[in-house]
């Protein structure tokens, strides 16, 4: 449903009861006139021992205090981000927040988290992949699209030797990454950076007793507060919203959607598993029986070039270094291939993220 939250809380000075976790020590704020920060961040020997702590930064601007948290929900409760968390899990989730910032020296109430405002988070998705589809497979079909004017996503970057796809601006980031062998890598190559100890032993747990466990995880890095009111607008969700707001099945599965269709809706035809040249010609004479036969033939040339490996970035690339103002024909061309006929059949990673998004469960591992 969600991983990492950043929050921001007002607070008073006689609430930081241990200063000297901070650095520098935070009983400096009331010495200092102006802008002043001070972090307590989580160290390596706790994560080397499983155990995990959010991130503290107290901020003082003029005489206003705030404590910034930062944190994923899912380690706080189970000590990994593989298992996700359920709105059922608030209450434990909020109560875990609030004893773990007591321990690193700030204390709050239940109520100022529940109410704490939103600076960023991220919604997200770990989908199980079936018949025999691996995730790095799924990646690769993934980056294919065409990424020109969506969402105002600046550049694509692949890591881990196709292991992880990301396309990101300053303001939000969209993630799919091999979730399984992400556990394995270290903090340096990893996508998720914030690695534990009990994360780390998940790896050969999960190989010793499932063999081929496949995990796409799917995840959207909303990281300023006004792009998080942007896509709250755009998925009719409620704006300034607090920890408690958040916490919502509902909400995390819009803008899940929401990321998806905004950049796969209209290059679906993409993941239709058909690459045979002379049924794609049937299937285009069926759809539009008055397209001259040269015209089908050169759909057909454009639809195999835009599912070669490098997909239609690499096709436009070519088009681009030729003459770029080629490009806006053939996009018109390609745009007959947006229709729902040639959705089937899929590759069964689509109906596997599809599936997941629309029922949304809670991923746990048993047992």
């Amino acid at each position: 449903m969600l991983d990492t939250v950043i929050l921001e809380i007002p607070i008073q000075y006689r609430a930081v009861i241990d200063p000297t976790k901070f650095n520098p020590p935070a009983r400096v704020f009331e010495a200092i006139i102006g802008f002043l920060k001070c972090t307590n961040n989580p160290k390596a020997a706790d994560r080397k021992k499983g155990i995990y702590k959010p991130k503290l930064t107290i901020i003082k601007r003029a005489k206003e205090l705030y404590l910034k948290i930062e944190f994923s929900a899912p380690k706080l409760l189970f000590g990994n981000n593989l298992e996700e968390i359920g709105e059922g899990d608030f209450e434990e989730v909020v109560n875990k927040l609030r004893a773990t910032v007591q321990e690193m020296g700030v204390m709050l109430w239940t109520r100022q988290i529940e109410e704490a405002k939103v600076v960023g988070f991220h919604p997200s998705k770990n989908i199980v992949l079936t018949n025999g589809y691996t995730a790095s497979f799924a990646i690769r079909e993934l980056s294919k699209i065409d990424l020109s004017k969506k969402m105002d996503i600046e550049r694509v970057g692949f890591r881990n030797d196709g292991e992880a796809l990301q396309f990101y601006s300053n303001r939000h980031s969209v993630v799919f990454y091999d979730k399984i062998n992400d556990l394995t890598k270290p903090s340096k190559r990893a996508i998720d950076k914030d690695q534990i100890g009990k994360q780390k032993h998940l790896f050969d747990s999960i190989r010793r007793e499932v063999k081929h466990f496949e995990v796409l995880r799917f995840e959207i890095r909303i990281s300023h507060r006004d792009k998080l009111e942007e896509i709250l607008q755009k998925t009719e969700s409620e704006g300034n919203p607090t920890f408690k707001d958040i916490f919502k099945k509902d909400l995390c599965q819009k803008i899940l959607r929401f990321y998806w269709e905004s950049l796969f809706g209209g290059n679906i035809f993409l993941f239709n598993a058909y690459n045979h040249p002379q049924r794609i010609l049937q299937m285009t004479l069926m759809k539009y029986p008055k397209t001259k036969m040269k015209t089908a033939v050169m759909l057909i040339g454009l639809y195999l070039l835009c599912k070669d490996d490098e997909g239609v970035r690499g096709f436009r690339q070519i088009v681009d270094n030729y003459r770029k103002t080629d490009w806006n024909g053939l996009r018109r061309y390609l745009k007959r291939f947006e229709d729902d006929f040639y959705r089937l059949p899929m590759h069964g990673f689509m109906k596997d993220i599809e599936e997941n998004l629309d029922r949304f469960e809670a991923f746990r591992l048993t047992g």
